[in-house]
């Protein structure tokens, strides 16, 4: 087995949970207001809880997922989708 997989069964059998799995929907733009940080806090979340997660970008929430998009002083979506999809997260555009 993966050490990886092997080390996420064991962290669900501690906390004594059933990995579910979530679909997040983002529709919104990447720094037209608070979705994004919304999608990348609960995704971050659930992941370190042990779930399945899947974000799936449609419309203008597809531009969150563009390399080099970055508004000044607003939270960096690229980097919080890059870290997220290294710790497993499923992205579908």
């Amino acid at each position: 087995m993966d050490p990886k997989k092997e080390e996420k069964t064991l962290k669900l059998k501690k906390h004594g949970g059933i990995m579910k799995r979530i679909t997040i929907l983002l529709g919104s733009p990447p720094y037209s207001g608070q979705d994004v940080d919304t999608v990348l806090g609960i995704a971050r979340a659930a992941v370190n809880k042990g779930h399945g997660v899947t974000v799936v970008g449609s419309g203008d929430g597809t531009y969150g997922f563009l390399k080099g998009q970055r508004a000044s002083g607003a939270p960096n979506a690229e980097k919080g989708f890059a870290d997220l999809i290294a710790k497993g997260v499923r992205v579908d555009l």
